[in-house]
């Protein structure tokens, strides 16, 4: 099997003939695309491509440009949105966002304006030329946006203002999401038309930052109702839940995840991957290693990787690994270790 046979044999529920492991490719280009990558591709490593099915346009005079400037040495990039009821921006450096789109309640007025006017298209035709041209250890994958509040918490608010937006602005928050609930039902039922078999929900979500009411209240009803629409389809349905989980243990259990993805053990997660499988049975994991594990002696490496193993997969099914939110620093001497590892399990 190749990486990405071994991916779609954890999708049906079989056993590959190893556990796989992926890296997302943005980290791959964050590296400057390092020839040393290509080894490890060639030993096993899978290259996860999030590939469109869906693109946006905008109209009712929605306009966005980008510009550049320097501060304190460090390059930033500043995204400005214009419409006819006014200006938002945002400001990134470094990866990071330093600046979010969403401040007061005019912002919310000039997100919702953007939202109501947001057109999808399907590229289905661009998607599936993507994929005929992928190499074996290169597994496609399709973007299906987050689901509204968690678009706005991570992409327009950020956490430290959500927290206050939820008491200041009461009024201006239901109405945003609904705009963006309208944007989201339109863009799951293109991505259910398309030729993609799995749909990544990038949620990233911590149970910690909602809540179980208000999980219960914004996501879960989205969940019964959309994801279905994907699996009819033949879809795969992923959520990259990449925080701690355990408040919602039992909500998530009852949801119609297929995948649970960047899934991470503690420290960063607060649930064991036992206590996941015990949790979730029937559910498929793509698992984030933690950062901090690389950094053991290989040795110590050796064991955490087959313990994690044995604890989400005991029978060799519904499992893979992946590196999804940072690039270890001795990636060139720990990645092999994993490799080989998976290979010899």
């Amino acid at each position: 099997m190749n990486v990405r046979e071994r991916i779609e044999a954890v999708w049906a529920g079989e056993q590959p003939d190893r556990i796989p492991i992926t890296l997302y490719e943005w980290l791959y280009y964050q590296t400057g695309n390092d020839p040393a990558w290509q080894p490890l591709f060639d030993k096993g490593l899978g290259f996860m491509y999030h590939i469109p099915t869906v693109v946006e346009r905008y109209e009712g005079g929605v306009e966005k440009r980008d510009e550049e400037f320097e501060a304190e040495g460090i390059k930033h990039k500043r995204e400005i949105w214009r419409t006819p009821v006014g200006e938002i921006s945002q400001v990134w450096a470094a990866g990071w966002r330093r600046k979010h789109l969403i401040e007061t309640r005019e912002d919310y007025r000039v997100m919702t304006y953007i939202a109501r006017h947001t057109r999808l298209e399907p590229c289905y035709r661009e998607y599936e030329a993507r994929v005929a041209a992928l190499r074996p250890w290169e597994v496609p994958t399709s973007y299906a946006s987050r689901t509204p509040m968690q678009q706005i918490l991570v992409d327009y608010v950020g956490l430290e203002n959500f927290a206050l937006h939820l008491y200041d602005f009461e009024d201006e928050i239901p109405e945003l999401y609904a705009a963006l609930l309208e944007v989201f039902a339109r863009r799951i039922d293109l991505v259910a038309g398309s030729r993609c078999r799995y749909v990544a929900i990038m949620e990233n979500f911590s149970a910690e930052t909602m809540g179980p009411q208000r999980f219960s209240e914004f996501h879960m009803p989205l969940y019964r109702e959309y994801f279905p629409i994907l699996q009819q389809a033949g879809k795969i349905v992923g959520t990259h839940f990449d925080g701690k989980l355990a408040v919602c243990r039992d909500l998530i259990a009852n949801a119609p995840i297929d995948v649970i993805e960047s899934l991470t053990p503690p420290p960063e997660g607060d649930m064991t991957l036992a206590e996941c499988r015990t949790a979730w049975p029937d559910k498929q994991f793509w698992v984030n290693l933690n950062v901090s594990a690389y950094g053991l002696p290989p040795d110590e490496l050796r064991t955490y990787v087959r313990d994690l193993v044995r604890q989400a997969a005991p029978d060799g099914r519904r499992l893979a690994f992946e590196i999804s939110e940072d690039v270890p620093p001795n990636w060139k001497i720990s990645v092999p270790i994993v490799l080989d590892v998976l290979r010899d399990m």
